[in-house]
């Protein structure tokens, strides 16, 4: 872990003392509507919600939703700017182990490694990368992580064989790639799938093939709301999981909404729910066991020292019980969806 992202993490512990002076948390509104504060992004994976706000879901719930511009979610639930945020479980483990006040929740969504290896066309194999430049996103990330052992088990030292760049996530990192910064990049979809209708790119590698139980996305919350205003988190989690599951369950009506609300290319998103379609399971809890597996990986990735004690850092009273199922991982030998 890098020394800034340490700093910063650290930092937070003191938001733990002056989190009950901050207002805007408090039950006071009572059992009617309540406002819902989610972070406000493009991202497609996180337009379920906006769906689902549509669709009236979060209205059922008594809910209004607010989506707030927030640079930093960790910082945003500790301190009351968003109810909940989605993102990568072991960055919220750990910002939480080194004292920020926010507890994990539920998983996301989704909770399997959700990235593609793609490169440039051209480069064939994985080993073909040998001598090239990829794209790491950024160290101590998630897809870095993911990168690093994809790499070595094809038989390449992530220090050696590659030089790796830093070219962020999403649209900036597929611009790396297609303007020859690198010759290949970890990445999320869309991007994948738009590079093959395009031609730009080529999958080499799926992130879950390689690292099943890598548990990679839950929803955080601040420690303060869930003392004081748990309704609003239980309501919250309900819809969410509810917009989730309805657009899954109804892509011939979701597919249509998300292509008109993204300017990208309607054929990509329909390839790229296709193609992550086995990873969108809609299960708020969270596997012990994956959890267990993500800090080993952690550790050995060395993004920290030893395992933290992750039951003081999960709180599941207020996961939405009819969304729960067993845990599953998806099948490693099923092909890329073309």
């Amino acid at each position: 872990m890098n020394k800034h992202r340490r700093d910063a993490l650290s930092r937070l512990a003191a938001l733990a003392a002056v989190s009950a002076s901050v207002p805007g948390l408090s039950s006071a509104q009572g059992a009617g509507t309540k406002r819902l504060k989610l972070v406000a992004t493009n991202s497609y994976t996180q337009q379920p919600i906006a769906f689902g706000v549509e669709k009236g879901f979060f209205r059922e719930e008594g809910l209004e939703v607010e989506f707030v511009d927030v640079q930093d979610a960790v910082t945003g639930v500790a301190i009351g700017e968003l109810s909940f945020a989605f993102g990568p479980t072991s960055v919220y483990l750990r910002a939480a182990a080194l004292g920020a006040p926010i507890k994990i929740v539920s998983s996301g969504f989704r909770s399997k490694g959700p990235y593609f290896l793609i490169a440039r066309p051209g480069i064939q194999r994985i080993a073909d990368l040998k001598g090239k430049t990829v794209g790491n996103a950024h160290a101590g990330s998630n897809l870095d992580t993911v990168l690093r052992t994809i790499l070595v088990r094809n038989g390449l030292d992530p220090r050696r064989d590659v030089t790796l760049f830093g070219n962020g996530s999403t649209q900036q990192a597929y611009g790396t790639l297609i303007s020859g910064q690198v010759d290949a990049t970890i990445i999320h979809q869309p991007f994948a799938a738009l590079g093959e209708l395009e031609k730009t790119s080529r999958t080499l590698a799926r992130g879950w093939d390689y690292l099943p139980t890598y548990h990679t996305g839950v929803l955080i919350a601040g420690d303060r709301l869930i003392a004081n205003d748990s309704d609003l988190l239980r309501r919250g989690l309900r819809a969410y999981f509810k917009s989730y599951t309805y657009a899954k369950a109804n892509y011939p009506e979701y597919l249509p909404w998300l292509q008109a609300r993204l300017k990208l290319n309607p054929r990509a998103i329909e390839l790229a729910l296709r193609q992550e379609d086995d990873v969108w399971d809609n299960n708020p809890d969270v596997d012990p066991v994956a959890i267990a597996d993500t800090q080993r990986i952690e550790i050995e990735q060395q993004n920290q020292k030893a395992p933290y004690d992750a039951k003081k850092h999960i709180d599941l009273r207020f996961v939405p019980r009819e969304y729960v199922k067993p845990f599953q991982y998806p099948d490693q030998s099923a092909p890329l969806k073309g």
